[in-house]
């Protein structure tokens, strides 16, 4: 994922990840590492290994309960690209879709970079659609 950026949203400029939208931050995985380390209740990891143990894909969920609705946000999903149309990224989505509705979600929300139509195609796919842009203003 760090090597692409279309993958950046506003996201990844909210948690740190990206200075300027454009560009990710030189200490990436450094920053993944740490966000990982103690996710608390609130955000869920999923990884998917490969037949040799490797690591294929991952996502983060964030389990929000707001004061009128209950929302997951995707906050990531990353596949390696030689896994990628092979089914994994549906399983991984389906497998949070059920996860969520366990857990009484209402939504399923989650945001990608503008440049990053394969990935739009394939959350399309997945029964998501598009609700809003998202627009920003850079203060520094």
């Amino acid at each position: 994922m760090g090597g692409d950026a279309r993958y950046i949203s506003h996201g990844e400029i909210q948690g740190g990840l990206s200075d300027d939208g454009v560009t990710w931050r030189r200490d990436l995985e450094s920053r993944f590492v740490e966000d990982l380390r103690d996710p608390g209740d609130e955000t869920g990891l999923l990884v998917a290994r490969g037949a040799d143990g490797t690591l294929v894909g991952a996502a983060i969920v964030e389990w929000t309960i707001g004061r009128r609705t209950r929302f997951a946000t995707l906050a990531d999903l990353s596949i390696e690209p030689a896994q990628r149309s092979s089914g994994l990224g549906a399983r991984m989505v389906a497998e949070i879709d059920r996860e969520a509705r366990r857990r009484g979600m209402q939504w399923i929300f989650l945001e990608s970079g503008k440049d990053n139509c394969r990935a739009h195609a394939f959350f399309e796919r997945q029964a998501f659609h598009e609700i809003s842009h998202v627009f920003g203003k850079a203060l520094t």
